[in-house]
């Protein structure tokens, strides 16, 4: 067939418009916005498809919030919307951006404390980790993180049981703790996250040998993060004073111990430092300044909230906030020991160990659990994980936009009727431009 000359023309005129238009700059494709991922390739956003999470526009000032709502009898609500929640940010209304219903996925660090206290009980511990991971979600991602003088760091987050009960079973015990720095490598690893994430640390709270972190320096980090905590608190009270009193007479031929022997080392081991004179046990060069909490403020009995700012209130920002928790006595001793150096000294080691327990729970919206022996430890982690799947996340913007690095107060409400909320009572705004 032939084609005429015009007919070619018409056709090159036809792909030159053509081309010329998808090449416009008011081509919707050309003036979408930029992925928020560019701005900050770590963040996490929702998986393709997901309808749980609204969306949303990812910026440094975004705030979550992890709230759980229950009825007066205790039962979990889960099918709150958005329209039901009210929140205030120091007393002035927000407007909820987002909100991650109870069936979004969730990121999880679970952080297992491998010192020598749970040598013999390790491979308990581990069975009631794999039955925890086995209550969770097909879609939610774990990470596996084991800390004695080392902090190991098994995994990326993952979604694979096979993946992590590997990582579950090669952990092993060792001597010290480092759970502050354990704590900044969870937090480290969740600050991308943007959806639904968690903490759940099994732990006696006492810190060892921590080299790059503090107590307060992790509960900074806390309140800027948005991540709910779940201490599972185990007792090891009398393991650890019993092996204090042995090094110490080993090193002091029986007679009573001086606090400079007591915290002599072994030889070719890591210094411990044990809490006399000085207000917090972490390491020389990383000591705070706060106070340790006196019972009454640890403990909750007894107590009316303290004016903000009182030499009793370890965060003096914050504003107290009462516990409706019970944590227990660090336990009787004999009258023969009650008011030697070791047993002081521990007393003081064990309240702060209770007090950062309590704090982390109290400040991002979580529980403290006990189990003070392992065989309460798979009830309690069964009932993390039915809290896990009961929690909704809200986001939203501050109409306070100020970097000033100062605390702001959060409180979230429902219109429904005979409903409890729980979330964290507030969070710290980035400081700098």
């Amino acid at each position: 067939m032939k084609i005429l000359p015009w007919t070619v023309a018409s056709v090159i005129l036809v792909l030159c418009v053509w081309i010329v238009s998808a090449q416009s700059p008011n081509d919707p494709q050309r003036s979408r916005p930029r992925n928020p991922t560019e701005s900050n390739p770590n963040t996490v956003l929702p998986e393709p498809g997901q309808d749980d999470i609204e969306t949303l526009k990812i910026d440094t000032n975004l705030v979550t919030v992890p709230v759980i709502a229950s009825s007066r009898t205790g039962k979990y609500i889960t099918d709150l919307r958005k329209e039901e929640f009210k929140l205030t940010e120091n007393g002035l209304p927000q407007e909820i951006a987002f909100l991650a219903t109870v069936n979004a996925p969730f990121y999880v660090v679970l952080m297992l404390d491998t010192s020598d206290s749970t040598r013999d009980k390790l491979l308990q511990i581990q069975r009631a980790a794999i039955a925890f991971l086995n209550q969770l979600g097909p879609r939610d991602r774990v990470k596996i993180v084991s800390f004695d003088t080392e902090v190991r760091d098994w995994n990326t987050f993952t979604s694979d049981k096979a993946i992590l009960r590997g990582a579950i079973e090669k952990t092993v015990t060792g001597t010290g703790t480092r759970v502050y720095d354990a704590m900044q490598t969870a937090l480290d690893a969740l600050r991308p996250i943007q959806q639904r994430k968690a903490i759940v640390l099994f732990t006696d709270g006492v810190d060892w040998h921590s080299d790059n972190s503090t107590f307060e320096s992790t509960m900074r980090d806390l309140d800027e993060s948005g991540v709910i905590v779940y201490p599972i608190r185990f007792d090891t009270r009398a393991f650890t004073e019993q092996l204090a009193r042995k090094q110490a007479e080993d090193q002091s031929g029986g007679n009573l111990p001086t606090s400079s022997i007591i915290r002599q080392p072994p030889a070719g081991t890591t210094p411990r430092t044990f809490p006399s004179d000085e207000p917090f046990p972490v390491p020389d060069q990383k000591r705070s300044s706060l106070p340790i909490p006196p019972p009454s403020v640890i403990f909750g009995r007894g107590r009316n909230p303290s004016p903000q700012g009182s030499p009793t209130d370890p965060f003096p920002d914050s504003g107290p906030r009462p516990s409706n928790r019970t944590i227990p006595d660090p336990g009787p001793t004999n009258d023969r020991r009650k008011n030697d150096t070791i047993s002081g000294m521990m007393d003081n080691l064990y309240l702060m160990a209770d007090s950062y327990l309590s704090q982390v729970a109290d400040r991002s919206g979580g529980q403290v659990y006990r189990a003070d022996n392992v065989g309460a430890l798979p009830q309690a982690f069964a009932a993390i994980a039915d809290e896990l799947r009961t929690q909704y996340l809200l986001g939203y913007y501050p109409t306070n936009r100020d970097h000033d690095g100062g605390y702001r107060k959060i409180q979230v409400k429902t219109l429904r009727r005979d409903v409890a909320i729980r979330a964290r009572p507030g969070y710290r705004a980035r400081s700098g431009g």
